[in-house]
């Protein structure tokens, strides 16, 4: 049997022709999906929950985002007049739309902490830290016990100041706001409430 040469007008060649275009098509189309950048708003330094969300902190990047384009704050353009941050968003973080809201959304509050020795280098802005209180068991006691307070303040500001040639220091922390009254509590007290770093904590959970 003498084996024919195929037709043009043979469906088997046709089907070929077009599967093997069909494939080329998309395989272009993926490497061009791939290939595609988009703006994207990138914290230039920490910003901590309840800071409105200013051109100033921020730096557009292009990026490819893929099909997660959507999660994140392109521009200012898609930033709300009058937004603040909802959570911690680090330094070099992807600003996302879930960490956008209004300043009501917030349940921190700020409250200033002095201290009397240099903090820890966990310590810093946006970082979450926990609270200690360290007080007598007793009034007529001189054991001490220390009680975790707040366990997750988030650090606002450090500031570093002087007072009569003698350096003190205060920490500005957002605390839950059912908190706050246990802490202005121990303030009023004077009694000791140390800032305790957590190593490898970044903020708030959204």
């Amino acid at each position: 049997m003498r084996l024919r040469r195929p037709r043009w007008k043979d469906p088997r060649l046709i089907v070929g022709i077009v599967l093997v275009v069909a494939s080329v098509l998309m395989g272009a189309l993926l490497v061009s999906r791939l290939s595609e950048t988009t703006p994207v708003l990138v914290a230039r330094s920490p910003i901590v929950p309840g800071d409105p969300i200013d051109s100033a902190d921020l730096v557009v990047v292009e990026m490819r985002l893929g099909d997660q384009t959507g999660l994140y704050a392109g521009t200012m353009d898609s930033v709300p007049a009058g937004a603040v941050v909802t959570r911690t968003v680090q330094e070099g973080e992807l600003l996302p739309m879930s960490a956008i809201g209004q300043a009501a959304e917030v349940t921190l509050r700020p409250v200033v902490i002095p201290v009397d020795a240099t903090v820890a280098e966990s310590v810093v802005p946006g970082a979450t830290v926990e609270l200690w209180h360290t007080a007598p068991t007793s009034a007529d006691s001189e054991e001490v016990q220390a009680v975790l307070l707040v366990p997750d303040a988030v650090v606002r500001r450090i500031d570093e100041g002087s007072s009569l040639g003698m350096r003190s220091m205060a920490v500005e922390v957002l605390v839950p706001s059912g908190s706050v009254g246990e802490v202005l509590e121990v303030l009023s007290k004077d009694e000791r409430l140390d800032v305790i770093g957590v190593p490898g904590a970044h903020g708030l959970a959204p």
